[in-house]
C-alpha cells in the first residue's frame, strides 16, 4: 500500500513539475509570440491507429498520433482556427519507442484548400529535421514567421512508423491591410523626414490577381532611387544609390495567383538580400555610393505619373499589409496620422482598410483527363466563347464544340501556339494558325471565339484573326472547356479563369458535379501551378523550359552537360586533357579548372614537349611590341593588361600550377626605368608594373622582389655599372634602331599575371625619348591536381574525410589506377540514405545510392579493364533528375530519379575512400584528383598523417623492381606476382635456376622445326660450372648456310667463342680467367652495329667489345639457323661435362622448355640416360621481408570516454539522490499523518478486575481466563 502511495505522489510531482514548465514556458512566449497553439487547435490526418488519433499529437501528452500505414502520402493537419503568426514548430516520436519522424516537409493555407509548401532559399520545399528518437523534443524556428490557420506535415522520413507528437509556436496575427484598384495609391511625405541610411529593411505582404503593378517608390533629389513593382507575375527591384546605374534584381513567379506572399527586402550598404516566399536573391549594387538618400515621397501602391526606375505603367490591383519600414509600420502611421488630425505627411487615395476578394474564381485543371461540360444556346447559327489560360504545356484542348448539325469548331495549343480547327458539313478543316508567338509561357492569355453565318474569329490577347468562309452549322447546347473530346490534342493542364459561353460568365466554385471531371482533380478558387524554372534549376546559365509535371534544361552553349547542366565538357586542365586525348605540339582548347565549380571554362594554348613538360598559356590583349612615346611623367602611360580569363580563373589556374611565369621586356632610347640607383626610402621610379592584386612592384622582370633592380643590376651586368638598370645608364647618343634592353622573367606565383603596365620618362614625340615594351602571356607548367595522389597498399586501409553533403546537387571526381577486379571506392551512409562506388568485375563500375526507401543504382560497363593498371577518370553527378556516372570521360549511364518528392539525400558519416565503412571489399591502388563539388581534396596531407596502409604518391610493389633477370612484375599493390615466362629462371621472384648436370655423353638438342631463324643481333645468355677445362657449352649451326655460333671453354680453360656467319671464321678468347675451377659462371653474349660488334661479358667483369671488319658486299647476318645444342653436338663422342643452367637465345628458354610438364617435341635430351633439372650450386635469391603493417585499435578518445562514464554517474547520481530525498519527504509526510490519528494498542487484563486494589485481588476477582482487550488512547 505504501508502494502505491509513494508511485502516486512521484507520478503527481513529475506532472507537477512538467506543468510549471509548461506554464512557464507559456508565460514566457506570450511576450516572445512564441505561445504553444496546439491545445486550442483541431487536428486532423490521414489515417490513424486505434487510439492513436491526431488528438494524441501533443507535444507533452504521453501517447502520439501514428499513422496507419507508414508513406509519404500521409499528414497531419493543425487547423488553428484563425490566422496566426507563426515562429516555429517542436517535434517528438513517440513515447519510449523507436517510432519517430526523422523529416517532414511542411504546408500552409488559409483556407485549407489552396496548399503552398515552406521553401527554401533556392526555391525548392524545405525538408525540416525530425527526430532522432522517441522522446527528444527538435524545434525548428522560422526564419520568416508563417501567416496561416493551416499547417500541414508532412513526412519525408521515418523509422518504424510514422509517429508525432507536436506543438506549433506563434501569436495572434495582427493585420494592417490596405486595398488598392488600380488607381490608389499612398503618399508619404519625406520633405520633413527625409530617409537618408547605409542600411535598411523593408516587410511587408501581399496578394493579387493582377499580373503587374507598383507595390512602392521612392527618390530623392541626387539621384537616388529604389523602385519595386510587380512584372509580368514576378517581382522586380530597381535600385540606384546615386551613381546614376541602376541595380536590378528579380525574385518570384507566379505572384498573381491570389495568395499572400512574404516580401523582404534588406540591405546593408551596397550589399542587398531580396526576397519572396522565402526564396533568397541576393546582389551588389552597382557604383561606389553606400546610403540611401530619399528626400521627395514614399509611394505605396502606385505614382502619380511616370518615375525613373520604374519598368511598369499601371498601379498595383490588390491588397498589402503589414508594411515595415525597418521597425516602422507605415500602415499603422498611416491610420494614426488620420486619427490624429494630422494628414498632412500622408495622403491616401481611393484605398481601402481591408482586403476584399476579387470577383474572379480560377480554376485548375490537374490533370488531362480533367474538363468542364458547360451549357450553351443550342439550335443557333452564331456562338461566343473567352476564357483566359495559363499553362506550361505545350499541347491541350482549349475549347471544343460538336456542331447540331455535321461538324464541330475545337480551339487548341500545339507546340505552344493557339490554333483552331474548324470542319463543317460539305467543306473541308480548315486550321487557322496565325499566331507565331507561343503561349505557353505560364502568364495569363485570353482567348475569344466567336462564329456566325460566314465568319469565324478567333482573338488571342486580343488580337484577331478573322476567317471568312461559307459557312453553315447550328450550334450544340454543350461545349467542353479543357478537354473531354476524343482524339488529340490531349486534354488541357493548367489554369482557367473568366469563362463564358454564349456571354454567360458563372463561377467555377459554382459549378456542379455533373458539369466537371473529375472530382480531386479539379481545384476551385485557386491556380494550383508550379513554376519549376524559377529559381532556374538549370545551373551555368542553362536555359530552362517545363511542363506541368517537370522541368527540362538545355545546356547547349554552356560548355556543361547532364540534366542540370552541371558537369563541364571541358578538361580540368591541359595535362587531364593530354591523359585521355592523343596530343600533337600544341593545342588550343577551353580548359575549366573548378570542373562542376562556379567558374567557367576559358581559352587556352597547350604546349607539349618531349620531355613531358605541359605548359599551359593564357593570352591577352597586348601580345605586340608596344611603342611608348611622349609619356614624361612618371607612370603617365597606362596600359592595362585583359586576359582571356578573370582574375578568379587565373588564380585558381596558378594555385594549382607547379610553377607560373610571365616575361617582360622595356627597349629604351634615354628613358630610364627604375630610376637606379636608389634606397628605399628614396624611391621613385619612372616605371613599374602592377600585381593582379594591384600591388605596386618594386622590382623588374628578372630581379627579385623588393630589390628596386633589374637583371643585369642582379647579376652586375648593366651597361653603366653604377647603375641597376641598362635603361637607367646615359650614354652618347645611339643609332636610330638602337635600344638598350632590360627583361625577363617573373615567377612570383603571389604576384601573377601583370594586371598593368605604367612607363614615363618618354620626353614628347619631339625628342629621341621612346620606349618600348612586350608582355609575353602568361605560362604555367605543371597540374598539382594530378600529383595529388596517395596508394592504398592494404586492403583495409581507409582516408575517412569529412561528411560530404551531396544534398539536393553534388559532384564527386576522382582517378584510379588498378589491378584488382572487386572493390569498394567510396562509401557513407546515414541512418537509411548512402552512396556507394564500386568496381565489379573487373570492366564495370557501379554507383549505388538511396535516398528515402528506394535504393538505386546505375552502371557503366566498359569495353577495356578498369582493373588494368592505367589511370582511369569517373564522375559520380546526383541531381534533382537524375545519377550519372561518367567513365574515362566518354562512357556514360544514367538512372532517373523520384519526381516527387524532392528529398536531399541525408549522410551523416565520413566518406570512407579505399574500402566500406566496415573496411570490406577494400580497394588497393592509387587514387588521386579528388573533387568534391568542384573543390580539391589533397589527400596527400592524409597520408603524410601516417594513416595505416596508405601512402603518399602512387608507388606499387612493382616500382622497386622485385623481379629479378627482366621478369615481368605483375602489380597488385598489396602484392606483386612476377611473371618468369619470358626468363631462364623460375620462382617466386624469377631466381631459381633451371640447370641440367651434363655427364660427357649427354646433350640437349633444339630444334626449330622449320621456323628457322636469321639474326643479325643476338642475345644469347649461359651459365655453368666445371672442373673439367675443356668441353661443348652452346652452339648454333645451319645445315643449309653451313654457319654456326659455339660457345666452349678451351683445353687451357679458357673461354672460346668459334663463329662463322658466312663472311669468314672467327675467333674470341676470354683470357686472364680459368674457368675450370667450379666456381659459377654467368656468360652474356649479343651483337651490335648491324652484327660488325660482338660484346661479351662474363661475370662480373668489364665489358668487352670485338670489332670485326666486314666488306661491304658481306653479310652479316646468321642465316637460317636450324639447331641448338647444350653439351655437345651430335658428331662429338664427349661434351661438357659439369651443371649448365641460364640458356637463353633471344626469346627461347630450352632448359625451361625441356623441364616443364609437357615439354614441346622440339627440344630432347639425347644419350646420357634422363636428364634431372639441377640448380647448379646456386642458391636462389630472396628479398628481405617487408614490415608487417597491423592496424591500429580504433581511435578512442579516452578522456571524451571517461566524461562520458562521468556524465552517467553524475546522472545516475542525481536521479538516486533525488529518489533518496523523495523517500525521505514521503516517510515525513506519512509520520505526520500517522501521527494526527487515534492509535490501537494491546492490553492482558482480567475481565472483572477493573477495581481491584492489587493485582493478586484482580486475579481472583476476575471473571474470564486471561483475554487480550483493546485500549484506546491518543498520542500527542
Amino acid at each position: 500500500m505504501m508502494s502505491g502511495f509513494v508511485y502516486y505522489l512521484f507520478v503527481l510531482l513529475c506532472y507537477s513539475i512538467t506543468k510549471t514548465d509548461a506554464d512557464n514556458v507559456k508565460y514566457y512566449f506570450d511576450y516572445e509570440c512564441n505561445e504553444p497553439l496546439i491545445a486550442n487547435a483541431k487536428l486532423t490526418a490521414t489515417s490513424s491507429l486505434r487510439d492513436r488519433g491526431p488528438e494524441n499529437a501533443k507535444l507533452y501528452g504521453t501517447i502520439a498520433w501514428t499513422a496507419a500505414e507508414s508513406s509519404y502520402y500521409q499528414h497531419l493537419t493543425i487547423n488553428l482556427l484563425q490566422r496566426r503568426e507563426l515562429r516555429g514548430i517542436a517535434t517528438r516520436g513517440r513515447f519510449a519507442t523507436e517510432e519517430y519522424v526523422s523529416e517532414y516537409m511542411l504546408q500552409f493555407s488559409d483556407d485549407g484548400e489552396s496548399w503552398r509548401a515552406v521553401s527554401s532559399s533556392d526555391g525548392y520545399p524545405k525538408m525540416f529535421e525530425g527526430n532522432h528518437d522517441g522522446n527528444t523534443v527538435q524545434r525548428n524556428e522560422f526564419e520568416v514567421p508563417i501567416i496561416a490557420q493551416f499547417i500541414r506535415i508532412d513526412p519525408m522520413r521515418w523509422r518504424d512508423k510514422i509517429s508525432m507528437r507536436v506543438e506549433v509556436y506563434g501569436c495572434d496575427y495582427v493585420a494592417d491591410t490596405l486595398y488598392f484598384n488600380g488607381t490608389s495609391l499612398v503618399k508619404v511625405d519625406l520633405l520633413r523626414d527625409p530617409i537618408s541610411a547605409s542600411r535598411e529593411t523593408i516587410r511587408f505582404r501581399f496578394k493579387t490577381s493582377t499580373a503587374s503593378g507598383v507595390l512602392l517608390y521612392s527618390r530623392g533629389t541626387q539621384g537616388d532611387y529604389l523602385a519595386l513593382q510587380l512584372r509580368d507575375n514576378r517581382l522586380v527591384l530597381n535600385i540606384d544609390l546615386g551613381s546614376g546605374t541602376a541595380t536590378s534584381l528579380s525574385v518570384g513567379s507566379l505572384l498573381d495567383d491570389n495568395i499572400w506572399h512574404d516580401v523582404v527586402m534588406s540591405r546593408n550598404r551596397r550589399e542587398v538580400l531580396f526576397s519572396v516566399d522565402r526564396v533568397i536573391v541576393s546582389g551588389r549594387i552597382k557604383g561606389e555610393f553606400s546610403r540611401l538618400n530619399l528626400n521627395r515621397a514614399f509611394y505605396i501602391g502606385g505614382v502619380p505619373n511616370y518615375q525613373e526606375g520604374l519598368v511598369v505603367n499601371q498601379n498595383y490591383t490588390g491588397c498589402i499589409e503589414n508594411i515595415y519600414l525597418n521597425s516602422t509600420n507605415v500602415i499603422q502611421d498611416l491610420r494614426q496620422g488620420y486619427d490624429n488630425g494630422a494628414p498632412f505627411k500622408f495622403q491616401k487615395v481611393n484605398t481601402l482598410y481591408a482586403c476584399p476578394e476579387p470577383p474572379i474564381v480560377p480554376v485548375t485543371f490537374l490533370k488531362a483527363s480533367t474538363y468542364a461540360k458547360l451549357r450553351g444556346y443550342g439550335g443557333g447559327n452564331t456562338l461566343n466563347v473567352s476564357l483566359e489560360f495559363r499553362t506550361y504545356e505545350s499541347h491541350g484542348l482549349l475549347i471544343f464544340h460538336k456542331f447540331k448539325t455535321e461538324g464541330y469548331i475545337k480551339v487548341y495549343l500545339e507546340e505552344g501556339k493557339v490554333k483552331a480547327e474548324l470542319y463543317t458539313e460539305g467543306s473541308p478543316k480548315i486550321i487557322v494558325d496565325n499566331y507565331e508567338d507561343e503561349f505557353n509561357d505560364g502568364r495569363w492569355h485570353s482567348v475569344l471565339l466567336t462564329m456566325a453565318t460566314d465568319v469565324l474569329t478567333l482573338a488571342v490577347d486580343y488580337r484577331p484573326a478573322k476567317t471568312t468562309k461559307k459557312l453553315r452549322f447550328l450550334t450544340g447546347s454543350t461545349y467542353y472547356i479543357a478537354g473531354g473530346a476524343k482524339g488529340p490534342p490531349r486534354g488541357f493542364v493548367g489554369c482557367m479563369r473568366k469563362i463564358a459561353v454564349d456571354g454567360n460568365y458563372r463561377l467555377p466554385s459554382d459549378w456542379k458535379p455533373e458539369e466537371y471531371c473529375c472530382k480531386n482533380e479539379v481545384a476551385f478558387d485557386a491556380c494550383q501551378m508550379i513554376d519549376r524554372c524559377n529559381p532556374n534549376p538549370c545551373e551555368h546559365s542553362g536555359v530552362c523550359t517545363q511542363t506541368s509535371e517537370e522541368f527540362s534544361c538545355n545546356c547547349q552553349g554552356t560548355g556543361y552537360a547532364g540534366a542540370v547542366c552541371h558537369s563541364s565538357t571541358h578538361p580540368l586542365s591541359c595535362q587531364a586533357y593530354a591523359n585521355v586525348q592523343s596530343v600533337s605540339r600544341s593545342a588550343e582548347i577551353h580548359i575549366d579548372v573548378d570542373g562542376s565549380g562556379p567558374l567557367p571554362a576559358f581559352p587556352v594554348t597547350c604546349e607539349f614537349y618531349s620531355d613531358g613538360r605541359i605548359i599551359t598559356a593564357v593570352q591577352h590583349s597586348v601580345t605586340q611590341n608596344t611603342v611608348v612615346d611622349g609619356y614624361q611623367e612618371p607612370g603617365s602611360f597606362r596600359q592595362d593588361i585583359v586576359y582571356d580569363a578573370s582574375r578568379a580563373q587565373l588564380e585558381a589556374l596558378i594555385n594549382r600550377s607547379d610553377t607560373c611565369m610571365q616575361r617582360l621586356e622595356y627597349l629604351c632610347r634615354h628613358s630610364r626605368l627604375l630610376n637606379s640607383p636608389s634606397d628605399e626610402s628614396n624611391f621613385h621610379p619612372f616605371a613599374w608594373w602592377v600585381s593582379r592584386t594591384g600591388q605596386r612592384m618594386d622590382y623588374w622582370a628578372g630581379a627579385p622582389p623588393g630589390s628596386r633592380m633589374c637583371q643585369c643590376g642582379v647579376l652586375g651586368a648593366c651597361l653603366d655599372p653604377t647603375k641597376w638598370c641598362n635603361c637607367d645608364a646615359e650614354y652618347s647618343p645611339l643609332k636610330p634602331d638602337e635600344f638598350q634592353a632590360d627583361g625577363g622573367e617573373i615567377t612570383e606565383k603571389e604576384f601573377l599575371p601583370v594586371k598593368q603596365l605604367r612607363f614615363g620618362d618618354t620626353g614628347s614625340h619631339l625628342d629621341e625619348k621612346e620606349g618600348r615594351y612586350t608582355l609575353g602571356p602568361l605560362l604555367c607548367e605543371g597540374d598539382d591536381l594530378f600529383s595529388n595522389a596517395v596508394t592504398f597498399r592494404i586492403s583495409d586501409a581507409v582516408i575517412i574525410l569529412p561528411t560530404f553533403d551531396l544534398g539536393h546537387s553534388g559532384d564527386i571526381y576522382f582517378e584510379f589506377k588498378t589491378t584488382k577486379e572487386n572493390a569498394v571506392l567510396l562509401h557513407s551512409k546515414g541512418p537509411t540514405d548512402y552512396i556507394k562506388l564500386s568496381i565489379i568485375g573487373g570492366d564495370q563500375l557501379q554507383f549505388q545510392f538511396q535516398v528515402g526507401d528506394t535504393p538505386l543504382g546505375v552502371s557503366v560497363e566498359t569495353s577495356n579493364r578498369l582493373a588494368d593498371n592505367h589511370w582511369h577518370s569517373v564522375s559520380i553527378e546526383r541531381n534533382r533528375k537524375e545519377a550519372r556516372v561518367v567513365v574515362d570521360g566518354a562512357l556514360k549511364n544514367e538512372i532517373r530519379t523520384a519526381k516527387e518528392p524532392l528529398r536531399a539525400l541525408q549522410l551523416s558519416t565520413g566518406l570512407v575512400l579505399g574500402a566500406a565503412l566496415d573496411r570490406k571489399d577494400g580497394f588497393v591502388g592509387c587514387l588521386r584528383a579528388l573533387l568534391l563539388n568542384g573543390r580539391a581534396v589533397d589527400l596527400r596531407a592524409h597520408a603524410r598523417r601516417g594513416l595505416y596502409g596508405v601512402a603518399e604518391g602512387c608507388r606499387g610493389k612493382c616500382q622497386s623492381a622485385p623481379c629479378l633477370n627482366n621478369g615481368t612484375c605483375l602489380e597488385g599493390y598489396d602484392s606483386y606476382v612476377c611473371d618468369c615466362r619470358f626468363t631462364a629462371f623460375k620462382g617466386p621472384i624469377c631466381a631459381d635456376e633451371i640447370g641440367v648436370n651434363l655427364r660427357p655423353n649427354s646433350m640437349v638438342k633444339y630444334d626449330f622445326l622449320g621456323s628457322w631463324r636469321s639474326t643479325i643481333s643476338e642475345k644469347i645468355r649461359v651459365g655453368f660450372t666445371t672442373t673439367n677445362p675443356k668441353g661443348f657449352l652452346l652452339g648454333f649451326y645451319s645445315n643449309i648456310s653451313g654457319e654456326y655460333l659455339t660457345l666452349m671453354v678451351s683445353n687451357s680453360g679458357h673461354f672460346r667463342v668459334v663463329f662463322d656467319f658466312g663472311f669468314e671464321r672467327q675467333e674470341i678468347i676470354f683470357h686472364g680467367k680459368h674457368f675450370g675451377l667450379g666456381q659459377y659462371h654467368d656468360v652474356r653474349l649479343s651483337r651490335k652495329n648491324s652484327g660488325a660488334t660482338m660484346v661479351l661479358q662474363v661475370d662480373n667483369y668489364e665489358t668487352q667489345e670485338y670489332n670485326f671488319n666486314i666488306k661491304e658486299s658481306a653479310d652479316a647476318q646468321f642465316n637460317n639457323i636450324q639447331y641448338m645444342y647444350i653439351g655437345r653436338n651430335e658428331s662429338m663422342n664427349e661434351g661438357f661435362v659439369g651443371c649448365v643452367s641460364r640458356v637463353e637465345f633471344d626469346d627461347i628458354y630450352p632448359l625451361k622448355l625441356l623441364f616443364q610438364q609437357d615439354p614441346p617435341p622440339n627440344v630432347r635430351s639425347l644419350g646420357g640416360g634422363n636428364l634431372h633439372e639441377d640448380f647448379c650450386g646456386v642458391e636462389p635469391v630472396t628479398h628481405p621481408p617487408e614490415p608487417t603493417e597491423t592496424r591500429p585499435p580504433p581511435d578512442v578518445d579516452l578522456q571524451s570516454d571517461l566524461d562520458y562514464h562521468k556524465t552517467d554517474e553524475a546522472i545516475l547520481g542525481t536521479v538516486l539522490a533525488f529518489i533518496f530525498l523523495l523517500l525521505i519527504v514521503v516517510a515525513i509526510v506519512l509520520v505526520r499523518a500517522l501521527s494526527r490519528h487515534k492509535g490501537e494498542y494491546l492490553t492482558q487484563e482480567e475481565r472483572g478486575a477493573d477495581g481491584a486494589p492489587d493485582p493478586d485481588s484482580a486475579a481472583l476477582a476476575a471473571a474470564t481466563g486471561p483475554r487480550v482487550t483493546k485500549r484506546r488512547e491518543f498520542f500527542i
